[in-house]
């Protein structure tokens, strides 16, 4: 049986915040974490490439790889998005508190 169900997000990219895989290389300008440090939850859910094109502008303008609604935080793997979490997030979230109030 398959399921398809659709969901409506109003994400906005937040902080300069850039993931990193390893150690090795340039450090990006902004906030590095660890992909290691962040927790993934297992739901993810397919997005289609215009969306994911504007999604990665978006990121790319702001330069951030962390989008929020505002409460969660997600951010994209190769055609789907999905919810992530780490300490920082929050903090990012209260110094921008600006935009959700």
């Amino acid at each position: 049986m398959i399921f398809t169900a659709y969901k409506r997000f109003d994400l906005e990219p937040i902080g300069d915040i850039k993931f990193k895989f390893d150690k090795k290389g340039r450090k990006p300008k902004g906030k590095v974490i660890m992909v290691t440090d962040v927790d993934i939850l297992p739901m993810r859910m397919k997005i289609d490439s215009a969306t994911q094109c504007s999604l990665m502008t978006m990121m790319k303008e702001k330069g951030s790889d962390l989008l929020t609604d505002g409460r969660k935080f997600y951010t994209t793997f190769d055609g789907e998005i999905g919810e992530i979490d780490h300490p920082q997030f929050h903090k990012e979230l209260e110094l921008h508190n600006e935009l959700y109030v």
